[in-house]
């Protein structure tokens, strides 16, 4: 109900991939995803948290990973400033040959802050919204970009 009163979303001519087939070993890629992350957060480009699945006990170190993220959104917007993004993501591994692995991104709990709370409320307001597509290629990416991977289609953002 708040939404038509708070935000708009900005619309993408077309979607981003959710999935990708790195031209590398399951092994390769899986230390790429470790150096892609931990380069994003010095960088200051990735805020929240995100452990390997295994390790909070979601299937296997070696097939799924967890992260939550938390940025500035591309499609998100009040008043022509854009809000703050929050979501949770389940990246997913899967041999597609001995030196190729396919990377799919999954979103869940997607949500903009809408703003802070006053009074007696604990807590900042938040909306859910759906996913962009935006931030899940932008994973891809970094991964791409840590295993020197050539010939990514480039990121879609609104105009």
């Amino acid at each position: 109900m708040l939404k038509g009163l708070t935000f708009s979303r900005r619309k993408l001519e077309r979607s981003n991939p959710t999935s990708y087939v790195f031209n590398s070993p399951a092994s390769e890629v899986r230390s790429a995803i470790d150096s892609s992350i931990s380069s994003a957060y010095q960088q200051g480009r990735l805020y929240g948290y995100w452990v390997p699945s295994g390790l909070s006990f979601h299937g296997s170190a070696e097939t799924e990973y967890d992260l939550h993220q938390v940025t500035i959104s591309e499609n998100y917007r009040w008043w022509h400033t854009p809000l703050e993004y929050s979501a949770d993501f389940k990246l997913l591994l899967t041999p597609a040959s001995d030196s190729k692995t396919r990377v799919d991104v999954r979103t869940s709990e997607s949500e903009v802050r809408i703003g802070r709370s006053f009074g007696g409320h604990p807590g900042d307001y938040y909306e859910p919204v759906a996913p962009t597509t935006i931030e899940e290629y932008r994973i891809l990416l970094n991964i791409g970009a840590a295993l020197g991977e050539h010939g990514m289609p480039q990121l879609q953002l609104p105009k």
